[in-house]
Formats: structure tokens, sequence, C-alpha cells
């Protein structure tokens, strides 16, 4: 059954990890230094000559991270029959999205701020998506544990 709320749940997480890629998660602006745009996909320069080059495959894991949630929770959402396997499957999610919370906070803006010697400014709503999809995959997961509780519950009556 497509129509619980465990699948609103998660189709909102699904949202939240393709914003990802169209918001900046932060900005790193400095008027003699720079200024440079971090997104999942990669960090832009925003100025007409670039002072500082990163490599296209800089943010490769952040964009693994994010696919690897994105399909987890697509999957998720279609196996409504297999309530004990969702638990599973969100329970790796959960686990997936703090990494990638983990890895962007104490990872990428460390790094490009001692690339940059900028301080990152996280104004966008970039930022808030992976908190985002993190608290609704937890309400998806307490959900599908109801779900299930309800459903042994109703057996136990038969």
């Amino acid at each position: 059954m497509l129509q619980r709320i465990q699948s609103v749940y998660l189709a909102i997480v699904a949202i939240a990890c393709i914003l990802l890629f169209f918001f900046p998660l932060a900005t790193y602006y400095h008027e003699l230094l720079g200024n440079y745009q971090f997104f999942v996909y990669g960090i832009t320069c925003m100025d007409p000559e670039t002072k500082v080059h990163f490599n296209a495959l800089f943010t490769l894991p952040l964009i693994i991270l994010v696919a690897i949630s994105f399909i987890l929770t697509i999957f998720t959402i279609f196996l409504y029959k297999k309530r004990l396997l969702q638990i599973r499957l969100c329970s790796i999610n959960v686990l997936v999205n703090i990494i990638l919370i983990m890895v962007i906070f104490f990872f990428y803006a460390a790094k490009i701020k001692t690339m940059t010697q900028i301080e990152p400014e996280y104004n966008y709503a970039g930022i808030i998506m992976p908190l985002i999809s993190l608290i609704f995959l937890i309400l998806a997961s307490r959900a599908i544990r109801k779900d299930e509780t309800l459903v042994k519950s109703s057996d136990r009556l038969r």
C-alpha cells in the first residue's frame, strides 16, 4: 500500500536528495581571496579567474552517498509488503545520512576552508536537506514499526 504515511515521509527524503544537487551547501566569500560555492557535485568559482582549483572528482564521495540514499529510499518505498526489510533499509539509510552529514561538516567544510583560507557561510537551503532527510527517515522508520506491531497484534487476535 503506497498510501501509507511512511511512503510520504520516504518521498520527502527522495525529494530532499534530489534538491541537494540544486542548492549550494555553503558559500566561501572573501573580497580578495575569491568567491566559491560548495555544491554536492563540486565547487564552483564565481570569480572570472580562479585562485584555487579543485579536482573534478573532489566531491565524488558526496555524490555517491547522496545517490545511495536516494536509491535506498526509492527501493524502500516499494517494499511495503516486507516491513522488516523496510525497517532495516531505513536504518541503513539513516546511517548513510549521518555519514553524509559528518563528511560534509567535518571533512569537506574544513578542507575547503584550509584550501581557500575563507570561512564558510551556511545560509542556504542545501545545508538543511541532509538534516530534513534524516528526520523524515527516522519518522518513516517509526511509522513502519507501528505498522508492524499493528499487524502482529491483529494476527494474535485471529
